[in-house]
Formats: C-alpha cells, structure tokens, sequence
C-alpha cells in the first residue's frame, strides 16, 4: 500500500476573485481528481486529496504535505499551470524527494513543460488506469516505468513516452468520485445555474466528436463514451442522498447526444421520484424536441447550449457545425417547452472582427435567452486556435502559462490575444459591452424582478447584480 496525496495547487481569493465576483462565481469539485482517487483507494492504496481552490495554503505548507506521503499528483491546466510549476519548483528547491507525477489538460498538451521544472511523471490522457500502474511500479522499487502506457518521463535530459494509452471503455470499471475525500460543503454553484442550493454536480460520459477549433480533445478522445444508465441514475441519487444535494449538473457536453440513453435516465429520474432540480448541457445539434419534453418533465430547470457566435463566418472558421438558423430553431423550441437556456458565447477568435462581435452581441439579444457569459478567448495549447494565433493577430506571450494565472475568462483586466485588426483597448471595450448591452436592458431588468420567488431569490439577485456592476467598473490601480 502506497500513501498519495492529489493535489489541485493553491489559487488564492485575491487571484481567484480578482474582479470581485465572490457572489456570482462557481467553486466546483475537480471531479477528474476524485475519479483518479477513487481508483487507487480501490486498489488498496491510501488517498488524500487537497483542493487548494477551495482550502487555499501556502506552498510551503503544502510542500511539507507532500515530503510526508509516497507520491503525490498534481493536476495542471493552462490557465493555473503556474502555479504547478511554483509548486513543484519549491518542492525540488527545499529538498523534497517525493515522485511527482503531473496530469491534465495541459500536460496532454505539453508534456515535457512541468517535467523541464522538476515533475517526474508526465500522465497523458485519462488518468485513472495509467495512475493506478504507476504507483504500484514505483511501489515495486521501479522508477523507470517504460510498461506503464500513458507516461512520458526524462532519461538522460531525454522524454521517454510510453506511448497513448487506449480510452477506458466501458467508462463503469471506474469507481464513482471519491467526494468523500474532497470537502464538499465549500463547493458552490453559481446563482446563474441554478437557484437550489447545494448543487454539486457529475458527468455522464467522456469524449466529443466536436471539432471546434478552439478545443483540444486529446485527453479524452473524440468518441463518446458514457457510463451505464445504472450508473448514471445511481450517482443522481448518491448526490441527493449522500451529499445533500437540492440540484445536480451534469457537466460534460454530450448528455443529450445518445437521445435513447438521455430519454431512459430522463424517465428513471421520474419513476424513482428523484424529485430534484438538475441541468444539463448540450451541443444545439444534439437536441430535439422529444429529448426536450423528457428533460422538462423530469425536473431539468437549465440547459446550456454552446453557441459562441453570432456571425456565420466565426461560427464556419471555428469548425461548429451549425448555421444561426439552426440555433433559432432550438432556442425556440426550448422555450416553448419552457427551459430557461444558459448561452455561451465567446469573443476574440482568430481572425474575427469588431463588426463579427457586434453581430454576437445583436445575436444574443435577438435569442433573449435567460442567462449569457460572453467569454474572451484563451488560446489553449494543443488546439487549432493556439496555432492559428501564432501566425495571426497579437499573441506577444504564447508561453503565458509559464507566469501568469488566469482565473477569469468573463470580465479579464487584459487580453492574452487580440486578433488582427483591432487593439487590444478595442477588444476589451466591445466585450465589456457585451454585459452592458445584454443584462441592462429593460425587459432583462424587469424578467429579473418579476422573477423573484422568495427573499433567498431577492438577496441572490441583488449579489449578482453588484457583481456584474464592479466587475463591468473600472478597476481602481
């Protein structure tokens, strides 16, 4: 038995709030973590998970943690990755031996950046399996794993890759989250998903056969794989029964995808009395009006549709395979059936213009859907966007991940990319006018007010609506 410590590193309020927005922001449960989690404790080992988006600690404190255990695991994504690298720089700097293995998105993508800082073990891809062998070839005395697929670690100054390990399939050989092991009452969602509270949420599979540019899918693939409808329906009720939950998301963008597995959980949710509020996420193509009608009357109160644009063009050159047409289509039949829709757009692509922004602001409002986050784009590594903001537009910093952290993609105080044509000045006033625009509107106001339930319902609005004010305000210096 190996003793590991899982580690999601420390974010700090005043970087994780940096705008202020403490009322409306979600602090949500690396689930991927839990997963990896659950899978070791299954196979004997003794697990620790430390969440320092939630339970913040200084580093140094948390290097004595690892020195204490027999491996630790630190998950990374671009926008934090810093802080990864702060970590185990520290760790290396004050003596600490411990086997240091990194895994996430950002190391798909980039391997060997935290391994050129001191981490070991670079995981690629799905974790859980690939974890799993790792600590038990290290428990063995084995510090060069090249039989364990999923791996890249240096020999010589030299990455050794193992080679892709194949996708988990059937997805149920994974045990549920170990959310024991995570401190679940600090989680929260935000008020602009949903009003029952706690909400915790949960995925239902892996994988998208999406090829938007902007999107990487290498760590879980392109093909989608979900967990059984047993399973599925077992970890709704766990959430409501075990931990207390008054709403549940479903996070992953495929829920809707396989209509005869959405329909059968829709209908055992009915049939057991779930009796919660949940929501979902979809892609527009995904979804149609007999998959609707279920979710409505099993409870779905939300529904989120990745939208993005308002232009045809960006929506074309961003490879979303779908037409505005389309998009009016289902965003009128939801609302016919009478779920309130979560938009998400974003702004700033390569190659998009002013002209194409003000089209998604006009596009928004013609849509008049309950909530939209008009999200700035972040070019990620490893996708057709970060390559295309290479060669196109203002990208000084491509290796902005190496100290900077990015908690905030809503109400940024800068851009990390301004695409050509325009400065950067431009970018930020048109998509700061995009809150503006949308969310101060009169019939918005009003639906808002007239909308109010209950005094929880009036102090929850309120919160929102200061938060959108100071993060729409100039920032003082």
């Amino acid at each position: 038995m190996a003793r590991i410590l899982l580690i999601i590193p420390p974010l700090y309020p005043e970087e994780l709030y940096i705008r202020g927005a403490t009322a409306t922001a979600s602090k949500l449960p690396s689930l991927g973590v839990a997963y990896i989690g659950a899978m070791l404790r299954q196979h004997g080992h003794e697990v620790e998970i430390y969440d320092g988006i939630a339970e913040p600690m200084p580093l140094e404190l948390l290097s004595d943690r690892i020195a204490r255990v027999d491996m630790a695991g630190i998950t990374a994504i671009s926008a934090y990755a810093m802080r990864c690298i702060q970590l185990i720089t520290l760790c290396r700097q004050r003596g600490v031996t411990t086997p240091l293995a990194v895994g996430g998105p950002h190391v798909t993508a980039m391997p060997e950046n935290l391994l050129r800082c001191g981490a070991d073990y670079a995981v690629i891809g799905e974790g859980e399996l690939t974890m799993l062998e790792l600590v038990e070839s290290l428990a063995a005395g084995n510090r060069s794993p090249r039989h364990v697929p999923g791996l890249v670690f240096l020999e010589n100054d030299q990455p050794v890759s193992t080679g892709r390990r194949p996708m988990i399939a059937p997805l149920d050989q994974i045990p549920m989250p170990a959310r024991d092991l995570l401190p679940m009452h600090l989680y929260s969602t935000s008020p602009a998903r949903s009003k029952n509270f706690p909400s915790h949420s949960m995925f239902t599979s892996r994988g998208c056969p999406g090829i938007c540019t902007f999107c990487d899918h290498r760590t879980f693939g392109a093909k989608i794989r979900y967990f059984s409808l047993e399973r599925i329906v077992a970890e709704f009720f766990e959430l409501r029964d075990r931990y207390g939950a008054r709403d549940v998301s479903v996070w992953d963008d495929n829920f809707t995808s396989d209509k005869n597995l959405a329909l059968s959980v829709c209908e055992a949710l009915r049939q057991r009395d779930f009796g919660l509020t949940w929501n979902v996420e979809s892609r527009i193509n995904m979804v149609d009006r007999e998959t609707l009608v279920a979710l409505k009357k099993a409870g779905c109160a939300f529904i989120a549709y990745g939208i993005e644009s308002g232009s045809q063009r960006v929506l074309d050159h961003a490879k979303k395979g779908i037409t505005k047409e389309e998009i009016r289509d289902k965003v009128r039949m939801t609302k016919e059936i009478g779920i309130p829709i979560r938009g998400y757009f974003m702004m700033g692509l390569p190659g998009e213009t002013l002209e194409d922004m003000r089209q998604t602001i006009a596009f928004a409002m013609e849509l008049d859907i309950a909530v939209a986050t008009f999200t700035l784009f972040l070019p990620l590594p490893g996708t057709l966007d970060y390559r295309r903001a290479l060669s196109c537009g203002r990208f000084e910093d491509p290796e902005y991940f190496l100290h900077t952290i990015l908690p905030e993609f809503n109400f940024p105080e800068k851009a990390v990319y301004v695409p050509e044509g325009m400065t950067e000045e431009e970018l930020l006033a048109v998509h700061k006018s995009a809150y503006n625009k949308y969310y101060f509107r009169p019939k918005m106001l009003a639906r808002h007010l007239f909308s109010i339930r209950s005094p929880r319902e009036l102090v929850m609005l309120v919160n929102s609506g200061f938060g959108l004010l100071k993060n729409l305000l100039p920032r003082k210096a």
